[in-house]
Parts: structure tokens; C-alpha cells; sequence
């Protein structure tokens, strides 16, 4: 990537698709935002680069890479609109996916829901062969079984198939037998397990691989439509996809991975948020990103967390992911009342057609955004810089249809929905704090997101958090995260051996192999002349346990038996509160991650005006029903260093920030602004 290169993010949202256009050379960021297209994705994402390229007088050859974050994947899960798929598996194996584990969401409900499979009972076929749990060939597979699995195929004719066969992760010769005929003159999308994820757990193996097998065609053809839009109109430039894991890759490289960009969306706000917190040195960060749809939070201390496994749509992804926990909570989150008459706020949006009641395209429903509009923390006529006027007598009016039903003033309904949403929030943090030990009062909040900011306050005093942080352009900071993410590949594999001197060679050869694995996958992403890093670690437990620690290790290191053990044993205690001493260790899944550092990215130099004045005062309702006047600034104006007081609103294109009494604020010199709790309050 030459230094002078001039980078696109493009984030996807439920309700809007976000731009940040980056130049390496001066850094210097313009931010732009257009309406989501949810039925074609491409049409916003193609829109909004003509605007930005427009709007910035930049040419579009240009242009050297856009980096884009999708939710293709995540909706046409959540939609049940993926590939009509066809599994094949080890005879006796064929409900594997339909009987799963014993987990258990309600532990004590007696009519507990699972999810309906992916692939009906009448398209799942059993094949005779195996292989044992050593990979030695059992039963081998005939031509004449593939013939007749051929043929059964073609009398089900699925759109795609997925191939996970009983421990074809030890030996994978029969599932390249299938592999090979299968794929040989004809159109279906064929992935077989080893090539998904090469682990033992047949559920889990099997369920991450139908999944690859009912995303795959339909990331791939939205990925067609819009690099050929990319092309037509950017003929320079490279477009890559988040992944997952915070790394991208060329979407040329999506064919058999697209199962990795099941929350690519999700995966740039973190990214985003905590390379804020890190310009400003912050150790312990909460990232809160509450777009227009959902929230998505994550608590970060010291390094994001990429954790071997996730779910989706109550379905186990077993993929390198991101560690974020996302609700039904935006801005156009929509108030209801249910049949007790108590109000609820989402997980239903109203996405961004036809938007909340004050967006004017038809909405009646009221949402976060309407709420917020009504008790005054929302300008009507700056609300994208003045790009979108809302109109207060619809969102009025929309919140008034609820407290007729619940018999209480608009204004009381419309705190009620504020506060239930900020509760809301609340919640996901204390999921990926209190409730795993961490106490979020030791951490500082990072909102962002185009709502974020408004109730991020709101959230800090329920939580007891005494600083907020808030980047510099809160409504693109998932694009952002984008423009700041590097290439990565992750690769792994079942070793499933004691923690003995006698395997530790054989440990070292299987971690030396998965990272030249993963550093040829780097160079076909034009990775070639980066700067590669590796990250080793192993899935690690003792004897009789049945799940496991993933424990980091120094690549290529020579005391790779006595380090593994004492940081096991040390996570083992701080995770657990006991060693289990004379207990044999055993290494299960050796993990490695390949990352291609880009240039450094240059910060933008800002330009700061001498004062800090408010431009007007803004009468608001406060949540205990009290009204007050708000200071109201715009954060282009703010000078840094400058301290002003709550009760505030700061302005800007992106979000609206709201500083409660008892809070102060001050812009810094590199554009974040910090909200803290004042002394005395």
C-alpha cells in the first residue's frame, strides 16, 4: 500500500451506509452519509460513492482501496434466505445438526425452542465410509457410493452442498474424493468441513459448515453485484471485506470464507472505537456503538478479543469472531406495548424506509429517535447537519397513540421510552461485564454510532462510569474502523494430545505448518510486500474437562511444553479459582493467526478556533420530568482544552451529544471529546 493512498470504509447499517474517505498522505478524513438500501445493499454502497468522491472532488482513479463492512451474510440468516442446501455425512451422522448439544438458552422451560435446521430431514444424505478417531480408514468410499451420492444430489438439486464427513478432520482423503466429483460440470457451491474448519466436535464442525454452504452463494452474489459496480466506476481500486475476526481480505478470496463475514458490520465498530480509546491512551474501554438498528457493545482491556466461536441466529458459528455483544437497540427502535400494557422498546426497527414517525417518509410508529426528538436532545433542523429535517408534530404525534394507551402524558411516554431504551444498553454491558467478572466502574465508556452519544451519559450514571470518551466522528466510527483494520487470516487444527514432552515436537510442526498456511493466504491478498505478524496459541484443558482455555504461546518458541502449562494453569485459576494440581493438561486445538500490518496511518491535523461559545440554549426535559436550558454548541466550534458545564448539547453532522448536570466536557487537541463527572456532584 503506497503511502500516499487514498482509502474508502464502508460501513453497512440497518438504517444508514457510512463513508469515510481517508488520505494517508495528509490524513485527513471526510465522512458522508446515505440512506440504507436493504433489499440491494450495493445500490446505497454505489451511491455513496459517488457522493463522497463528488462532494471531496476526488477523482474515482484514484481511489486505491475500499474496504467494506456487510451485513449480506447476518440477514440472510436472520431472514432464513440462504442457499437451498443439500448435506451429505457419514451414515448414521445424517441429525447431527438436528440434534445438537444439551445446551439450554431456558434451563427450566419445558417447551424450550431451538432453532429449525438449515437443511431439511429429506436433503441431508448418509454416505457409507469412515475413518476412525486417528484417521485410519475404517470403511473406504467406493465410486460406486460417490456415484449414487451423485445421484441423489441431482434428484434433490440443491443450490449448494456441504460435505462433513466423521473425523475427516484427522484425514480428509474421503471428503476430497466427494469434493472432486462433486464439483467436476456443475454449478453448486460445494464446501467441505476440513476446508471450513478443521476441529473435532462433529456438531459444531458440521452446523459452521452448512452454514458456509447456505451463506456462501448469496454473500458471493452480492459481493459480484457490487464489485462490478466497484469496477465500473473505481477501475483502480482493490475492495476488500471485513471479516469477522477485525481482519480483512480481497473479496475475490470470499469463495469457501464467506461463513467469516457473519458479523463483518459488527467486528469495524469495535475496531473503530478502540483505536480511539488508544489515541488517547486508554487501557480499559466499553465500546458502544448504537446505530440505528441495533447496538452492538464489547469490553476491551488492553487488546480486542478474538474468541475461537460465536452464534448467530441461535445457530453455533465456530470461527474466529470478535468478542460483541449486540441487542435490538437504535435510534429507530420502535415502542410497544404488549398485552399486559407494560412498554417495551425493540427489537423491531423501523429501519431506514420508512425510518421513525419524524423522518416524513411515512412512519407511524414511535421510535428512540422520536423520543429523543420530543423531550429536546435532537435539533430538527441539524439532524445530519441539516440534510434530513425532522418533524416534531409527527414524532408527537406517533408517541402520543402509546400514552393514550397507557394513560400518561406525551412527555412521560417519551422519557419512558428513553429510559427503557438506555436500560436496555445498560444491560448488554453488564452481559459483557458484571456477569463475567469484570466491574465496567473501572472502565471508560466509548459511544459512537449515530445515536450513541445522545444517551451515552444516561448509561454512564447507571453504570456508575465517571468518564466518557467520544471520537471524533461518532456516527462513522464503525467506517472508520474499516479504514483502520489490517489484513488477517486465521487458521487452525485438532491436535487433541497430551501436554507431554514426547508431542511437543509434533505440536511445533502442526503450529509451523497453519502459519505458512495462513501466510500464503496473506499473499494471495496482495499482502506480499507488508510486514506479516503471527499470533500462536492452543486450546487448552485438563483430563476429563470438556471445554477449553485458548492460551496465547510466543511463535516458534522453544520451551513451548513448560510455557503453555504454567499459563494454562495460571488462566485456569483466574478463570475458575482452583488448579487442579497432578491433573494431566492436554492440548487440543492449535491456533495461528496471520496479520500484514499496513502503513501507518498519519493523524489528521485539526484545525482549532479560538473560542468555545454556544450558539443557542435549548429547553429540555430532563428524565425526572423537571425541564432545563441547555447550552448548545457545535463540535466544530469547540477549542480544546476548554471545560464547559452540563446541562449541553454538542452538535455535529454525525450524532448529537447530550451532557447531563453534575458532567463536564472538553474537547482534545486530536478531536475526541471527554465527558467526566464533576467533582463536586
Amino acid at each position: 500500500m503506497h503511502p500516499n493512498s487514498k482509502i474508502l470504509g464502508i460501513d453497512v447499517g440497518g438504517t444508514f451506509t457510512d463513508l469515510v474517505l481517508t488520505d494517508e498522505k495528509t490524513g485527513k478524513r471526510t465522512i458522508h452519509k446515505v440512506p440504507t438500501t436493504p433489499v440491494s445493499q450495493e445500490k446505497a454502497v454505489i451511491q455513496g460513492i459517488r457522493e463522497i468522491l463528488h462532494e471531496t472532488e476526488t477523482s474515482p482513479e484514484s481511489l486505491d482501496l475500499i474496504i467494506h463492512g456487510t451485513t449480506a451474510a447476518t440477514n440472510a440468516l436472520l431472514e432464513r434466505k440462504g442457499a437451498k442446501v443439500s448435506l451429505i455425512t457419514t451414515q448414521g451422522m445424517e441429525d447431527i445438526i438436528e440434534i445438537g448439544r444439551q445446551n439450554r438458552e431456558e434451563i427450566y422451560s419445558l417447551v424450550a425452542d431451538r432453532p429449525t435446521p438449515l437443511v431439511n430431514r429429506d436433503r441431508r444424505i448418509g454416505i457409507a465410509e469412515r475413518i476412525d478417531n486417528s484417521g485410519n480408514v475404517i470403511l473406504g468410499l467406493t465410486a460406486k457410493e460417490i456415484e449414487r451420492v451423485r445421484e441423489k444430489v441431482e434428484e434433490i438439486n440443491p443450490e449448494s452442498i456441504a460435505i462433513s464427513l466423521l473425523f475427516s478432520f484427522q484425514n480428509p482423503q474421503h471428503e476430497e474424493m466427494l469434493i472432486d466429483e462433486l464439483r467436476n460440470d456443475s454449478n453448486w457451491y460445494v464446501v467441505a468441513s476440513h476446508d471450513v474448519l478443521r476441529e473435532f466436535r462433529e456438531f459444531e464442525r458440521t452446523s459452521t459448515t452448512v452454514l458456509e454452504a447456505y451463506l456462501g452463494p448469496v454473500v458471493l452474489q452480492y459481493l459480484e453485484r457490487l464489485t462490478e459496480g466497484v469496477t465500473n466506476f473505481c477501475p483502480n481500486a482493490t475492495l476488500a471485506i471485513m471479516q469477522s475476526n477485525g481482519g480483512t481480505m480481497l473479496s475475490s478470496e470470499a469463495e469457501g470464507h464467506s461463513i467469516g463475514l457473519a458479523i463483518s458490520g459488527l467486528a469495524g465498530g469495535v475496531i473503530g472505537g478502540w483505536a480511539a480509546a488508544k489515541q488517547h491512551s486508554v487501557e480499559k474501554a466499553i465500546t458502544v456503538d448504537m446505530g440505528g438498528t441495533s447496538c452492538d457493545v464489547s469490553a476491551v482491556d488492553g487488546a480486542i478479543v478474538v474468541k475461537a466461536d460465536n452464534k448467530v441466529a441461535g445457530f453455533p458459528l465456530r470461527v474466529p469472531s470478535v468478542d460483541v455483544q449486540t441487542i435490538g437497540a437504535g435510534g429507530g427502535s420502535i415502542a410497544w406495548i404488549d398485552d399486559a400494557g407494560v412498554l417495551h422498546v425493540g427489537p423491531q426497527s423501523a429501519g431506514a424506509d420508512p425510518g421513525p414517525a419524524a423522518y416524513g417518509k411515512g412512519g407511524t410508529e414511535a421510535t428512540v429517535t422520536d423520543a429523543n426528538l420530543v423531550i429536546g436532545r435532537l435539533n430538527p433542523d441539524y439532524f445530519l447537519g441539516g440534510k434530513l429535517k425532522l418533524h416534531t408534530r409527527k414524532a408527537w404525534n406517533a408517541i402520543e397513540n402509546l400514552a393514550e394507551e397507557l394513560n400518561l402524558s406525551v412527555m412521560e411516554t417519551a422519557r419512558g421510552i428513553t429510559r427503557i431504551s438506555t436500560a436496555n444498553m445498560v444491560q448488554a454491558i453488564r452481559e459483557v461485564t458484571v456477569e463475567r467478572g469484570i466491574d465496567p466502574r473501572n472502565f471508560i465508556l466509548v459511544p459512537f454510532g449515530g445515536a450513541g452519544p445522545t444517551q451515552a451519559v444516561d448509561m454512564a450514571e447507571m453504570l456508575q462510569i465517571d468518564t466518557v470518551l467520544v471520537p471524533r466522528y461518532p456516527g462513522i466510527t464503525s467506517a472508520v474502523g474499516l479504514v483502520e483494520a489490517d489484513p488477517r487470516v486465521d487458521r487452525m487444527r485438532t491436535v487433541l494430545t497430551g501436554a507431554e514432552q514426547t508431542q511437543e515436537w509434533s505440536l511445533l510442526e502442526t503450529l509451523e505448518e497453519l502459519t505458512e498456511e495462513a501466510g500464503n493466504r496473506l499473499e494471495k491478498q496482495n499482502s506480499r510486500n507488508l510486514p506479516v505478524a503471527f499470533q500462536w496459541a492452543i486450546d487448552m484443558r485438563y483430563s476429563g474437562q470438556s471445554h477449553e482455555l485458548t492460551i496465547p504461546v510466543q511463535p516458534h518458541t522453544e520451551q513451548l511444553l513448560r510455557e503453555s502449562i504454567e499459563c494454562f494453569e495460571e488462566r485456569h485459576e483466574q478463570e475458575f479459582g482452583y488448579r487442579m494440581d497432578g491433573r494431566q493438561v492436554e492440548w487440543v486445538t492449535a491456533r495461528v493467526a496471520g496479520i500484514a500490518k499496513r502503513p501507518h496511518r498519519t493523524t489528521e491535523n485539526h484545525s482549532h478556533p479560538d473560542t468555545s461559545k454556544s450558539y443557542d440554549t435549548r429547553k429540555i426535559t430532563l428524565m425526572n420530568g423537571k425541564t432545563t436550558k441547555a447550552d448548545v454548541y457545535r463540535r466544530k466550534s469547540l477549542a480544546p482544552d476548554i471545560i464547559f458545564n452540563g446541562p449541553a448539547i454538542v452538535e455535529q453532522v454525525d450524532t448529537t451529544i447530550w451532557i447531563a448536570k453534575g458532567w463536564k466536557a472538553q474537547q482534545s487537541a486530536e478531536g475526541a471529546l471527554w465527558i467526566r463527572r464533576s467533582s463536586n456532584d
